[in-house]
């Protein structure tokens, strides 16, 4: 009986087909967290130039990144000695890639040499091999330092001309939320920020349930999106479905952007031993569909992970924004019109106060026609005097507007500049 049976002799892949590339210090040391704590089915390399970091590292598919070029002692924080070392070791990188690879992560910490220079020739090699191509970088806030700001600044300009779509982890944004740490606990916490990145989204293709999402959704979605944000919560108890999902929409890989008008989003639902049930997935999605709006398309799936016990853990990952560069646009603007402390002032209410023995003149403006700038000047105190109730003037006397009452007098300097200098208030105003 045995014999009749049909054997397949399915072939077995000698790598998986997600790939995770740290490329430079920064992304070198996020992928050995990964390494270490480990993600489902994905294979690691790291690629630097400097050979000391290499060998300290658990990884174990390592590429040297320019040996003749730097030999061993990394790019010196310039980009384009990072780009000449990737393209130094070119056939390299190639045969890694070349190796079953479908789904590329490119990890790097911008503003540096390496990361900055040799990440989007990677990028440029895997896209030309037809690879599903994914960055995951981190950005410096200004605080460390104006050049090395602006050196990621344009090195993920170019990175994003060579992905389908990129993450960018702002450290800014991590101060902000997490405050004043010591400088092991931020790096360890921006690694883990990258770690949880990657794995959100390898594992939706990795982890199988009920309901799977597989490589061609992701495929799909993630083709040409040129940016995606997602985030994950993980909850328990009698609310843990709803509890999750908002604290997805609460992540700071989410960088305080809503998903509002995104056209596709990706929602992975794993449950441990406490199993999801229909009601709680519905409750899910339709909390989903209302954040999102009606035109967005949602993929999901469900998996199963005993190691969460009776909690709920979802991720989002939304993809297609109208302005899918505005995370590079709002990021210059901020550096150049905002500071740490950025708060706007409250904007006092003006109400019409009763008259009194002392008022405060109107506040003068000295007003500059070149550079259209108003300066205020100090207020003065003038004495007035005490309103009366007008008295009835007989009909033969004919009434004399004087000077002092009169609105529209060009004598008045006040109503003569608000004539003639409002439209560039009110210009302001609009630019504000």
């Amino acid at each position: 009986m045995a014999d009749d049976l049909i054997h397949f002799n399915f072939s077995k892949p000698s790598s998986s087909i997600i790939k995770v590339v740290g490329v430079g210090g920064g992304g070198c040391n996020a992928v050995n967290h990964m390494f270490e704590e480990g993600i489902t089915d994905v294979d690691y390399v790291v690629c630097n130039t400097d050979g000391q970091a290499l060998e300290n590292s658990p990884v174990p598919t390592k590429i040297q990144l320019g040996v003749t070029l730097t030999e061993g002692r990394g790019a010196g924080n310039r980009p384009e000695m990072g780009e000449e070392a990737a393209l130094e070791n070119y056939t390299d990188i190639q045969r890694v890639l070349e190796d079953n690879t479908k789904m590329l992560f490119i990890t790097a910490g911008m503003g540096g040499g390496t990361g900055t220079g040799a990440a989007p020739i990677i990028a440029k090699l895997a896209r030309e091999l037809d690879i599903l191509t994914i960055a995951v970088v981190t950005i410096p806030s200004p605080a460390e330092g104006h050049k090395r700001h602006n050196q990621a600044l344009e090195g993920i300009k170019k990175l994003s001309e060579h992905v389908d779509s990129m993450l960018i982890v702002s450290n800014q944004r991590l101060h902000s939320i997490y405050g004043e740490l010591p400088a092991r606990k931020a790096f360890k916490l921006a690694d883990n920020v990258v770690m949880t990145a990657v794995k959100g989204v390898a594992e939706i293709i990795t982890l199988h349930g009920n309901i799977n999402i597989d490589f061609a959704d992701v495929y799909t979605v993630m083709h040409d999106s040129k940016v995606f944000i997602m985030g994950t919560g993980i909850a328990s108890g009698e609310n843990r479905a709803m509890d999750a999902v908002k604290l997805a929409l609460q992540s700071p890989l989410l960088d305080n952007q809503e998903i509002k008008g995104t056209k596709n989003i990706l929602l992975n639902i794993i449950s441990g031993s406490e199993e999801i049930t229909i009601g709680e997935i519905g409750e899910i999605i339709e909390y989903l569909q209302m954040e999102a709006g009606q035109e967005a398309d949602i993929i999901w799936g469900n998996g199963y992970d005993e190691s969460i016990g009776n909690q709920i853990s979802v991720t989002i990952l939304c993809t297609g924004f109208k302005n899918a560069s505005g995370y590079l646009d709002r990021e210059e603007k901020k550096v150049e019109a905002f500071t740490l402390n950025n708060e706007p002032e409250p904007v006092e209410e003006v109400t019409e106060q009763p008259p009194t023995l002392f008022e405060e003149e109107p506040m003068l403006l000295e007003f500059d026609l070149e550079t259209a700038e108003p300066g205020p000047r100090e207020p003065t105190i003038k004495q007035t005097k005490k309103v009366e109730e007008p008295k009835p003037q007989p009909r033969k006397k004919k009434p004399v507007k004087t000077k002092e009452t009169s609105d529209d007098s060009d004598g008045n300097i006040d109503n003569w500049f608000v004539r003639r200098f409002s439209k560039f208030f009110e210009d302001d105003d609009q630019n504000m």
